[in-house]
């Protein structure tokens, strides 16, 4: 009796302890095996791919903008601001499993009409970025976690230049009119004008009526004059 009662009370006993359960990773999120370390700040993570591609995450946040086809149910995504080549540029997705090519960060709000809000360091990166296609169908790269540094200085992108109005080219004539004028180069203006040098005519009189000439007397035959009136 005494053998028979040890194995049941070992059973009980093993049956009083719980059974580790592992924990599962949330849908779209990558398991705990498969997450990449966190980097301390300023160092990012770097990945590489096929033929010496790599690329830097140096900030992680989220993005809401709404869909014009569903104003009502607002769209939220993973955003990742990665250094590729020297030049800042996103990744973006529903979750992390699956991004798409994004453009910097300004351009990508500007296209969205929405803010980036910037959480800490990248927490939660999946060992292996999958760099989707635009319709999620294809995966056009795929780049493995390699170690935290240093991250290379992205050029930020020039602002697009804004083309100026016709009247702005109008002032800028005036101006550069002004400039070449001779009160503004200290000279004399008949010393820089030619027509000032020469002599200006004098101004022409108006030509008088002539006046008739008065009647001659009349002169009899005898060679005596008479004057005018006198012979009615």
């Amino acid at each position: 009796m005494k053998r028979a009662a040890v194995p049941a009370v070992l059973l009980a006993a093993l049956s009083a302890v719980p059974l580790a359960v592992p924990a599962r990773a949330a849908p779209g999120e990558p398991a705990s095996g498969e997450v990449a370390p966190v980097c301390p700040a300023p160092q990012a993570a770097e990945f590489t791919g096929d033929k010496g591609f790599r690329l830097w995450v140096t900030r992680q946040g989220s993005m809401t903008w709404s869909n014009p086809l569903r104003p009502l149910s607002p769209e939220t995504v993973q955003v990742l601001q990665v250094v590729i080549r020297n030049k800042l540029a996103t990744a973006y997705g529903p979750d992390l499993s699956g991004l798409r090519r994004g453009p910097s960060p300004a351009a990508l709000e500007a296209q969205n009409g929405a803010t980036i809000q910037w959480a800490g360091a990248p927490d939660g990166l999946p060992r292996t970025l999958r760099i989707l296609a635009d319709d999620g169908g294809q995966v056009l790269a795929e780049l493995a976690f390699q170690a935290c540094g240093d991250a290379p200085k992205a050029a930020e992108p020039k602002p697009a230049p804004t083309a100026r109005k016709g009247g702005s080219k109008k002032v800028d004539k005036a101006r550069a009119a002004k400039a070449a004028s001779p009160e503004a180069e200290g000279a004399p203006a008949d010393a820089a004008d030619p027509a000032a040098e020469a002599p200006k005519p004098a101004p022409r009189r108006a030509a008088k009526p002539r006046r008739e000439n008065a009647a001659a007397p009349a002169r009899t035959p005898g060679g005596l004059m008479l004057p005018q009136g006198a012979i009615p």
